[in-house]
């Protein structure tokens, strides 16, 4: 739900209109307007092209935090209260019990 409000508005914006091309052959006749036109078409699609990468970049932010958002409510669904907490405790735990092992089975 998020993603679409954040992209399909100004994605529909900057594409319409991208398939009436129009030849420059046909109309313009001095190098020097066909020079002008192809840079404004250049600067069109250099436009295009960052609406585009920031349309990119906003779904990059949504994606994240709902990212963190699910990874926050998994612990808390799997480890109750104080869930950073116990994750913190037992990746500490299973760290010392490892450590402990492999000394053990080094014979150190």
């Amino acid at each position: 739900m998020l993603l679409r409000r954040a992209h399909i508005p100004q994605e529909e914006i900057f594409l319409v209109g991208v398939e009436d091309a129009v030849v420059m052959d046909d109309i313009v006749a001095t190098a020097a307007d066909r020079a002008r036109l192809k840079h404004e078409l250049l600067q069109k699609e250099i436009d295009l092209l960052r609406a585009r990468l920031e349309i990119i970049r906003s779904q990059v932010g949504v994606v994240a935090k709902l990212g963190v958002t699910w990874a926050n409510a998994a612990a808390w669904s799997q480890l109750a209260s104080k869930p950073w907490a116990k994750l913190a405790a037992l990746t500490t735990i299973s760290f010392l019990v490892t450590t402990v092992l492999r000394s053990l089975r080094s014979g150190r």
